[in-house]
């Protein structure tokens, strides 16, 4: 995985900072420091610049850019390799000339188990499990290398001080600092890793999360075009096929020459085109469908229409119900999907509308014609009559609100629609 640049603006600060304390340090006289300042400028002085010069040079030349490419997750070079292998020659030089020099494992392990550990190209080759293993081994190999190079190198210094003891203080000093460096670097690396998992989970949480926010985004948008297609089948399809039906039959006056009822229909016409005005405003706008007067007035209002358009007997039986906006809309809809199926395709001369309440404050809505009905044996409990998409709306509105349509052929003739909406909260709950 390649992580751009921008996202980390100074991942080399504190290597830096870390490397320029450590040159520092080792500039002191005496203690743990490589110099002894004070006398004549010979090999005592020029030794230990070179090393540190040498170091300095290494570090801005290739350990820099090794290290950027750790950071940024970027494939390893062989050059960095390279680089670690110039370190654990200079730490085994630098201790010869100096003991002192052995203080620069304390950045140069780090840096091998930085640069050496695992990379995009073992886990591009490996198994995670096996790639870390890999880098983990790798890691420890170039520890041991540097822990051998510092031995070595401290023990020529001790000898040429002619300390007792030389061999078994080189091996201790290196036993001591390889056993530490294996052990922080694999108690880093593991905090690393399960850093990095919990990163990747995080990342997959986030995909997630905007997976379903696209899908709740996909889902409401199906919602809302499935709403606007019941509003418009419920208000603007209803008038406008009242004005096919309004205008067919002024063409027909026409031809018969009876200017008077062509006047008639055309005024129904202008009629009728403007109450579609208003619905589409209505819908635009989210309004209140209901218009003045509530439930039983739009019931008024629709039925008085019907009569006006087609000359269809409507007998209303509306009573006034203590009801939610939501149930009127759903039974004002309701009211209109049974009239307009009389008037379309039930050829009927008399409808009767009723509005009437049910035990525990429910409702129950009625349109029934004497028209055509469908035939016995094909009652709709709660879904769509063949080819009506009003049904299924309507059914759906119903349901939502914890009711039932039912949909069938009238006791005598016709067809019966009946919508029922339970008590006001208890439906809700069941629909839930």
């Amino acid at each position: 995985m390649t992580t751009a640049a921008p996202q980390r603006p100074r991942p080399l600060l504190w290597w830096d900072a870390g490397v320029a304390v450590l040159l520092l340090v080792l500039c002191v006289p005496g203690g743990i420091g490589a110099f002894a300042w004070g006398g004549p400028v010979d090999a005592t002085v020029w030794g230990p610049l070179a090393v540190l010069a040498v170091f300095l040079v290494l570090y801005l030349a290739l350990g820099r850019p090794a290290l950027r490419r750790a950071a940024w997750d970027l494939p390893r070079k062989p050059i960095d390799l390279g680089f670690l292998a110039a370190l654990v020659l200079l730490v085994g030089g630098g201790a010869a000339v100096s003991p002192s020099f052995a203080t620069l494992q304390a950045i140069v392990f780090p840096m091998i188990w930085v640069i050496a550990g695992v990379g995009p190209a073992d886990l591009a080759r490996l198994a995670p499990a096996a790639a870390r293993t890999r880098g983990r081994l790798r890691a420890v190999g170039w520890s041991g290398a540097l822990a051998l190079a510092m031995t070595a190198g401290s023990f020529l210094a001790y000898e040429r001080y002619g300390m007792d003891h030389a061999l078994g203080t080189a091996l201790g000093v290196g036993a001591v600092s390889f056993g530490f460096a294996v052990i922080l670097g694999m108690w880093i690396t593991a905090i690393y890793e399960q850093g990095e998992r919990h990163r990747a989970l995080a990342e997959q949480l986030r995909r997630a999360q905007e997976e379903v926010a696209a899908l709740s985004a996909a889902s409401g948008a199906a919602a809302e075009r499935e709403r606007l297609s019941r509003e418009l089948h419920d208000t603007l399809t209803q008038t406008l096929a009242g004005l096919v039906m309004l205008s067919e039959q002024t063409e027909r006056a026409l031809a018969a020459g009876d200017a008077a009822r062509a006047a008639e229909r055309a005024g129904r016409v202008s009629a009728a085109a403007r109450e579609s005005v208003i619905e589409a405003r209505a819908l635009v706008a989210t309004t209140q469908p209901l218009g003045d007067g509530g439930l039983t007035a739009s019931l008024e209002r629709v039925a008085a229409r019907l009569e006006a358009d087609t000359g269809l007997v409507v007998e209303r039986h509306l009573a006034a119900l203590p009801l939610d906006r939501e149930q009127e809309v759903v039974l004002l809809r309701a009211a209109q999907e049974g009239l307009a199926n009389a008037r379309r395709h039930a050829r009927a001369s008399r409808v009767e509308l009723r509005l009437a309440g049910t035990p525990g404050g429910g409702a129950l809505l009625t349109v029934a014609d004497d028209g055509v009905g469908p035939a016995r044996g094909h009652e709709e409990p709660a879904g769509p009559a063949p080819g009506g998409f009003g049904l299924t709306g309507l059914a759906d509105r119903a349901r939502a609100l914890g009711g039932a349509v039912r949909f069938g052929p009238g006791s005598s003739a016709g067809s019966v629609l009946e919508v029922e909406l339970a008590p006001r909260g208890a439906g809700q709950e069941e629909a839930r």
